[in-house]
């Protein structure tokens, strides 16, 4: 077989899969669009509401390959607003039961609904009084009959060519899990702010801190006047342990900026400068950010401008606030 036609049948393969996955994930929406019901229902058992029993967790669980869906939709249930933790239910019969009280609730994953794991787990969770939600093909399975609230994805093809690998049963898992974890955060009113709390870090973390968390203020910002001498400039900002001085008129509005870059340059004209006045090397007019911008959008002014140092305005009176060096941005 020539090399032409291996490539062509495994793309045709690798399309094959996504449109059966695709398929199966249609018939999953026509399913619960033809019946809500269960779904709010499951919602409504999984939120954690303090009139209702006061559940503080949920204990979500399942074996091999759902057992890898469970632990992607507990931290998608978390960083949601959802309190969630994975417990493996070999572990959790071995002893972490001991971390399950009767005010939580449990979200259990099987397609086959006859895993004998997470059907002992879910017996446990019963007898400790925790309400039971469960993922699985047939309500009339034995996890099924042991659910509070049974979510049936009904019989799904695999897409894989032997029929046997989880493939399209664990996407339908994946997407009924996150589905209920988004419906959740929206029904608690989970918004911007607290979706950043929980992300403080990484890109999205940078998304959603600012400036004002970050800049420089009060004895470590060296703010000048444009007539300052250079060599008195020096001593400011060394005494300061910063790399800039911020030029600001009378008023306090920003004039320019006057960076380690700068002093190089200045002192390759000989030491004669350090008399002159900072002005005369200064950037004028220079780049700036506002506080309430985002770290995000300050790290790509940082990239655009070549800059190591910002002076930080008030969106409403341009009056200097502080500085923002990006080497405290990466340290973060």
């Amino acid at each position: 077989m020539s090399t032409d036609r291996i490539r062509d049948d495994m793309t045709a393969s690798f399309l094959n899969v996504l449109r059966h996955e695709q398929e199966a994930l249609a018939g999953v929406v026509r399913r619960f669009s033809d019946d809500g019901g269960v779904i709010a229902e499951a919602c409504e058992t999984l939120l954690h509401d303090e009139e209702r029993r006061g559940r503080n967790r949920i204990i979500v669980s399942g074996v091999g390959k759902a057992g890898i869906v469970a632990m992607k939709v507990a931290s998608t249930l978390s960083s949601t607003g959802s309190a969630a933790v994975f417990m493996h239910p070999v572990e959790a019969l071995h002893g972490d039961l001991g971390f399950v009280s009767e005010h939580d609730c449990a979200l259990l994953f099987s397609y086959s609904g006859e895993s004998v794991e997470v059907i002992r787990l879910a017996r446990e969770l019963r007898r400790i009084g925790c309400a039971v939600v469960v993922i699985t093909s047939r309500r009339t399975s034995t996890l099924g009959r042991l659910a509070v609230v049974c979510i049936e994805t009904g019989e799904v093809r695999e897409a894989c060519y032997l029929g046997l690998a989880p493939s399209s049963s664990t996407t339908v898992m994946l997407a009924i899990g996150d589905a209920l974890a988004l419906a959740m955060a929206e029904a608690q009113g989970f918004g911007e702010v607290d979706f950043g709390l929980n992300h403080p870090a990484g890109s999205l973390g940078q998304r959603f801190r600012y400036v004002q968390d970050f800049m420089r203020t009060g004895k470590k910002v060296v703010c000048i006047q444009p007539a300052t001498k250079l060599k008195h400039m020096i001593q400011l900002v060394s005494d300061a342990k910063t790399g800039s001085a911020i030029l600001v008129n009378a008023a306090g509005a920003l004039v320019g900026i006057f960076t380690d870059g700068d002093l190089r340059r200045a002192l390759l004209k000989g030491s004669a400068v350090l008399e002159g006045t900072v002005e005369r090397f200064a950037s004028i007019p220079c780049h700036f950010v506002l506080y309430d911008t985002s770290i995000a959008d300050a790290i790509k002014l940082f990239q655009n401008t070549q800059t190591e140092d910002l002076p930080v305005l008030d969106p409403e009176t341009r009056r200097v606030l502080g500085t923002l060096c990006l080497k405290d941005i990466t340290a973060f």
